[in-house]
C-alpha cells in the first residue's frame, strides 16, 4: 500500500470510529409571542409617559405634591356637592310648582264662589212693619232700598216695590209703590194698610217683590224676600218684634233673594 492511499484511507475513517460528532445546522431559540397592543392604547400610553416624564422634571417640593393632591380632592368634593344641590333645588322646585299651581287653581276657585256671591247680592230693602190688633189693621211701609242689581244697559234700574198679602198660597191683596227712575237706591217711604183680623195674623204672609220697570216686555224682578208664616232668619226675627210690640212700628233691612228660590220656600210651605 502506498503512503497516498494510507492518507486517504486515514482521513475516509468516520467520524464514529473516532468518537466525534457531526455538528449539524445551528438550532434557532423559541421565539416569545408578544400581545399586539392597539393605536389607541399606545397613544395613551405614551402620553401618560410624557406627562409623567415632564412632571418628574418640574422641580416641586413634597408639600406642593400634596397640596396639589388636596385641591384635586377638594374641586371633586365641590363639583359631587353642586351636582347634588342641584338635583335637590330641581325636586323641590318641581314639588313648589305643583304645591303653586294646587294654590292657584285653591285661589281660582274661591274667586268663582266669590263671584258667585257677588252674583247672589241683589240689594237690600228697608221694611217698617205696624199691627194694631184692636182695629186688626197691618201697616207695611217701603222705606228704601240700596245696592240694587243693575238691570239695565247704562248701569242703573228703574225699580219699584210691589206687596202681596198672602194666606194658604193665596194672593188676598196687591199694593205697589211708584217707579224711581236710574237709581240704585230708591228712596220711597210709602206706606201701604191691610185689614187682617188678629186671629188671622199668624196665618198671612207678606210677600215683598223689588223689580225694574221695563217699557217693553216684561217687568223683571230684581229681588225678593217673604215675612210672616214659615219665615226665617232677619223675616222671622221682624216679625215677631211687630207682633211683641202692638201698635209699634218696628224697621228693619232684608237681603233680597231670587225671586224663584222664595217661590220655592212658599210652595214646600
Amino acid at each position: 500500500m502506498h503512503e497516498g492511499d494510507a492518507l486517504l484511507a486515514g482521513h475516509s475513517s468516520s467520524p464514529a470510529q473516532n468518537g466525534s460528532k457531526i455538528p449539524g445546522p445551528p438550532s434557532s431559540p423559541p421565539t416569545t409571542i408578544q400581545p399586539q397592543t392597539t393605536t389607541a392604547e399606545s397613544l395613551a400610553h405614551s402620553i401618560r409617559s410624557k406627562f409623567l416624564n415632564k412632571l418628574h422634571k418640574v422641580p416641586l417640593p413634597s408639600w406642593a405634591l400634596v397640596a396639589l393632591g388636596f385641591l384635586i380632592v377638594l374641586i371633586t368634593l365641590s363639583c359631587c356637592l353642586c351636582f347634588c344641590k342641584k338635583m335637590v333645588f330641581k325636586k323641590k322646585k318641581e314639588k313648589g310648582g305643583k304645591e303653586k299651581n294646587e294654590k292657584n287653581t285653591i285661589n281660582l276657585s274661591n274667586v268663582k264662589e266669590d263671584r258667585t256671591k257677588q252674583h247672589e247680592q241683589l240689594g237690600d230693602v228697608c221694611l217698617s212693619l205696624r199691627y194694631v190688633p184692636t182695629a186688626g189693621k197691618l201697616t207695611v211701609v217701603v222705606l228704601e232700598a240700596k245696592n240694587l242689581k243693575k238691570m239695565d244697559v247704562g248701569g242703573l234700574s228703574d225699580p219699584y216695590v210691589k206687596i202681596h198679602l198672602m194666606q194658604n198660597g193665596k194672593r188676598l191683596k196687591k199694593k205697589k209703590t211708584t217707579t224711581k227712575k236710574n237709581t240704585l237706591n230708591p228712596y220711597y217711604n210709602e206706606s201701604f194698610s191691610f185689614e187682617v183680623p188678629s186671629e188671622q195674623i199668624q196665618k198671612v204672609q207678606v210677600v215683598v217683590t223689588v223689580l225694574d220697570y221695563d217699557k217693553i216686555g216684561k217687568n223683571d224682578a230684581i229681588g225678593k224676600v217673604f215675612i210672616g208664616l214659615n219665615s226665617t232668619g232677619t223675616e222671622q226675627r221682624h216679625w215677631s218684634d211687630m207682633l211683641a210690640n202692638p201698635r209699634r212700628p218696628i224697621a228693619q233691612w232684608h237681603a233680597l233673594k231670587p225671586e224663584e228660590d222664595v217661590d220655592a220656600e212658599l210652595t214646600k210651605k
